[in-house]
């Protein structure tokens, strides 16, 4: 059964992602596949990526170091390693960067079978973060609910919530935001002189939703915005 999950997978041998592409299709709602590294982080920017299947060995960035790059960023999405190789200074990094599991090749369809059980059990039904003010996010289609109503968000909005739902009661100033956020230019259009501008046309948009004056970002003077 399909979930509403959207996986990326990177794969260098065609045979092998033609194949287990065909078995991704049957449980995961979107598959993006790619053989190149650096292709792989563009799609991750440009799509909201629950799962990443990452091969080690993969021209352009290595599977490690896409796995690295993402995870600067991002600490919800689920990474799968699977690689030739049995090295162990390549499984420490990897248990570094809090992957959820690895195989070895040959993979064989019922270890695949049995990990995307694995993967998909992580994903519990309870996906919704209640936020103050009736407000709730979706984690597994990266949405902002106002009383079950979906908030019409940029993707610039979406990088900003992300990053302070992930990470509540941490207070963030506008240039931090910026030089998180932009590790690997994941804004659009955006400097750190503007962020504070994004933040006050988000607050107007949320306030017109709601028709009150509840904002559920706090802004306090010389340590910066948090969700509490």
């Amino acid at each position: 059964m399909k979930n509403n999950l959207t996986l990326l997978y990177v794969e260098d041998d065609r045979v092998i992602r033609e194949n287990f592409t065909e078995i991704f299709e049957l449980y995961f709602n979107i598959v993006l596949t790619t053989d190149n590294g650096n292709h792989a982080l563009e799609l991750y920017k440009e799509n909201t990526i629950d799962v990443a299947i990452l091969d080690i060995s993969i021209p352009g960035l290595n599977g490690l170091s896409l796995a690295e790059k993402i995870r600067r960023v991002d600490e919800d999405i689920l990474l799968f390693i699977i690689s030739a190789h049995s090295d162990e200074k390549k499984l420490l990094k990897a248990i570094n960067l809090k992957f959820f599991g690895y195989l070895v090749k040959p993979v064989t369809h019922q270890r695949l079978y049995e990990n995307i059980q694995k993967i998909l059990n992580s994903f519990t039904k309870e996906v919704n973060v209640s936020l103050p003010y009736h407000y709730y996010w979706d984690k597994s289609k990266m949405q902002l609910l106002y009383k079950k109503e979906i908030v019409s968000l940029t993707k610039n909005e979406i990088k900003i919530l992300k990053l302070l739902i992930q990470n509540r009661n941490t207070y963030f100033n506008a240039s931090e935001i910026y030089e998180t956020l932009t590790d690997e230019t994941i804004f659009e259009d955006v400097s750190s002189q503007n962020i504070t501008q994004l933040i006050s046309r988000l607050k107007k948009k949320l306030l017109k939703v709601s028709g009150s004056s509840d904002f559920f970002i706090e802004n306090c003077y010389g340590l910066g915005y948090r969700i509490t």
